[in-house]
């Protein structure tokens, strides 16, 4: 295909929206609608997720040391519960600190008594771990150490939230999916209208020998042009609206909202991909159906 013919059907691609603007703002405005819902719902699942994580960072293992076990041991000790996998960060704690936590609940007198070698308590190791579908492997391993003498946790809140997390990752995906797949039939039936308004210039096209090709670049050229502005502007909308709303939360971080600066990127991606995509295959499946239908479609 020749440069002037490519030139040509790009311009006529931007007159048929021109000329057909309330067309394309109805267009615009539909796929903008599933844009933002889609959008919107990914934003939820996506805090959602990120709370999870820091619960689970919150959800942590105290490994209390032996007492027999001398600060060598108890070094020891700590590399070895580091290197097992799974394990993310090991915090210790000291009998002192222990006992300091207590120092405002409890009568001065007996806080005094319980120093040095009084202190009932135990050194620990404070343990958090990077995926809580294994825990209790990963704990086995730690209580197997030599020099641990015991452990404490909430096992039934990690395996609720791992169960959780994994309900809301595949209910995030189903949704997200038949809101994308809603917003390409929404956008073919609507180019569907457009193609239908300009019959009469496609049987014109036609007659004068323009190849089915021909006549499906224009079209195709608008889908992608509408939802390119789709994108673009459906981005900005979910960018001023997910401002206010950290702006309105200031103390979000109780929430787990993820920062915008993170993420923006992703969010300006997927929109104009998403749009374009949407745009495109609306475009070309309208056409084929309608040249099928017309009983215009070849093989070129």
């Amino acid at each position: 295909m020749r440069f002037s013919s490519i030139r040509y059907l790009i311009r006529e691609g931007f007159r048929n929206i021109w000329q057909n603007r309330f067309m394309a703002i109805a267009s615009i405005g539909v796929l903008m609608s599933c844009l933002l819902i889609t959008g919107g719902a990914c934003l939820v699942f996506l805090n959602i997720d990120h709370a999870f994580d820091l619960i689970y960072d919150q959800n942590v293992v105290a490994v209390f040391v032996k007492e027999d076990q001398t600060d060598e041991q108890v070094q020891e000790l700590g590399q070895q519960i580091q290197s097992i996998t799974n394990v993310g960060t090991v915090t210790f704690i000291s009998k002192e600190e222990s006992l300091q936590k207590y120092a405002e609940s409890i009568p001065e007198a007996t806080f005094e008594s319980l120093q040095g070698e009084n202190n009932p308590l135990l050194d620990s190791f404070i343990v958090s771990f990077e995926d809580l579908a294994q825990f209790d492997s990963t704990l086995m391993q730690i209580e197997a150490l030599p020099g641990v003498d015991s452990t404490n946790y909430d096992g039934n809140i990690a395996e609720m939230l791992t169960k959780v997390r994994h309900v809301v990752i595949v209910v995030g995906g189903w949704v997200v999916g038949l809101l994308l797949i809603v917003s390409l039939f929404i956008i073919a039936n609507t180019i569907k209208l457009t193609v239908y308004n300009r019959r009469l210039e496609i049987y014109i096209m036609k007659s004068v020998g323009a190849t089915n090709g021909f006549i499906r670049v224009p079209f195709v050229i608008e889908g992608m042009v509408l939802g390119l502005l789709s994108g673009a502007l459906s981005y900005g909308i979910i960018y001023y609206v997910y401002q206010k709303v950290t702006e309105m939360f200031r103390f979000s971080a109780m929430f787990g909202l993820v920062s915008f600066s993170k993420i923006w990127w992703i969010m300006l991606t997927g929109f104009l991909v998403a749009g374009t995509l949407i745009g495109i295959f609306g475009s070309a499946i309208s056409m084929s159906k309608y040249l099928k239908d017309e009983g215009g479609i070849t093989s070129e």
